[in-house]
């Protein structure tokens, strides 16, 4: 009886539909401690800081498009990302071009 009332907690409650994760290069330079912001269709914006080695992981509640952006050097690159009811690994690049900031994936 337990199993099932928890089963049914967890379904009411709503689960996330999967994990955005990745890492944040400049160059061959991983950027650590760097500012990230998701936003994924109505859902709030969620913000993240990469850790050490410039990797992220932000939980999603709704899949589908999603909007990363890096605050990186008072400019805000971004890219769409997807999430997926299963983890996306998103490896990403800033690159400078014309004294402007673009964020891609890799």
């Amino acid at each position: 009886m337990l199993p099932l009332l928890l089963t049914i907690t967890t379904l009411l409650a709503g689960s996330p539909a999967g994990d955005i994760y990745g890492d944040v290069r400049l160059g061959e330079k991983y950027l650590a401690n760097t500012k990230l912001e998701l936003k994924c269709g109505t859902e709030a914006v969620q913000t993240a800081t990469t850790d050490s080695l410039g990797s992220f992981r932000f939980l999603v509640k709704t899949g589908g498009k999603c909007r990363l952006t890096v605050n990186y050097d008072k400019q805000t690159p971004s890219v769409d990302v997807v999430a997926f009811d299963k983890p996306a690994r998103y490896r990403l690049i800033v690159e400078l071009k014309d004294g402007k900031y673009t964020l891609k994936r890799v």
